[in-house]
């Protein structure tokens, strides 16, 4: 069957909001209510206050070995900026904000640019296979159709497409060389830093997971955070797939929940990788990303109360 060009662009935006590529603007009914943002655990005090970035949020306020803690107010984590408007903007000044790293692809970054006030250093460290981008992969599967998607992600296969991807993040050099330029950058920053992907959930949900185990909290608070993305981006993506079904474009939304939420054998399988690959998470920031002891000790001095 042959798609319409304005088919194929319906198809392509789909994709894109599927991974979170383009903000969920599908139809009025997809505004949900604010949800607040950059928030540390138990603490109210640094909301964005915007549906704009739902998954944007504090890493700080989580206990570490030794009575230590977190600090707040120095590293956020976050979804895509493409579409703060000029107070929200204005509050990333507030707090402090002065470079934002996007682990984004060039295709996705260019889609939706970031909107960040003009004194916010924008630093890009793409974490991609340029030979099977993962949005491609997405946009191509949602034209093929719900029999193909049932093939591709049916019985489980969306799951372990997920787990392979986390996998690769520990086995490709490139990207553990893009995770390890995010960690001297934030070890560097004269001030608070936030990075982030796409929906700031997968390749965000991995820095945040390094970072936090390189400052020795405790696992089960890592996967915690980790797991509270599904919390803050619940409404959207079930606002989106709701309209995918309703456009005929996905029939088992089911198949799809995988790829838009995260689960924890999701960050079991970049754990247990590095446990594969280099015997033990201290090994694989040290020979795996070449973390010297002089960049870890800035972290920790940086980032521990």
């Amino acid at each position: 069957m042959t798609i319409s060009r304005a088919m194929r662009g319906v198809v392509a935006a789909s994709a894109a909001v599927l991974l979170g590529v383009l903000p969920v603007t599908v139809a009025p009914a997809l505004a949900g209510p604010a949800v607040p943002v950059l928030e540390s655990p138990g603490k109210a005090d640094r909301p964005m206050g915007s549906a704009h970035a739902p998954n944007a949020r504090d890493i700080g306020g989580y206990p570490a070995k030794g009575g230590s803690r977190v600090a707040s107010g120095l590293v956020y984590r976050a979804d895509a900026l493409a579409k703060l408007d000029a107070g929200e903007q204005q509050k990333l000044v507030e707090l402090g904000i002065t470079q934002v790293i996007d682990f984004r692809s060039p295709i996705e970054a260019g889609r939706d640019p970031d909107k960040i006030p003009s004194g916010v250093r924008r630093t890009e460290l793409p974490v991609y296979d340029p030979a099977n981008d993962f949005f491609v992969m997405v946009s191509r599967l949602i034209q093929a159709g719900p029999e193909e998607q049932q093939r591709v992600l049916g019985d489980g296969k969306g799951a372990e497409i997920m787990r392979t991807y986390y996998r690769w993040f520990v086995t490709d050099p490139t990207a553990r060389g893009q995770f390890a330029s995010a960690f001297r950058e934030i070890a560097g920053a004269q001030g608070a830093v936030l990075y982030h992907c796409t929906a700031g959930k997968d390749r965000t949900g991995w820095m945040t997971a390094i970072l936090m185990s390189a400052l020795d909290v405790p696992k089960g608070q890592i996967y915690n955070d980790f797991l509270d993305s599904n919390d803050t981006l619940a409404a959207g993506n079930k606002a989106l797939l709701d309209a995918l079904v309703q456009q005929g474009l996905v029939q088992d939304r089911a198949l799809w929940e995988p790829i838009v939420g995260v689960q924890r054998d999701f960050l079991d399988a970049a754990f247990d990788q590095v446990q594969q690959s280099y015997g033990s998470f201290d090994r694989f920031l040290s020979e795996g990303l070449g973390i010297d002891a002089a960049t870890l000790d800035a972290v920790k001095a940086k980032l521990l109360t």
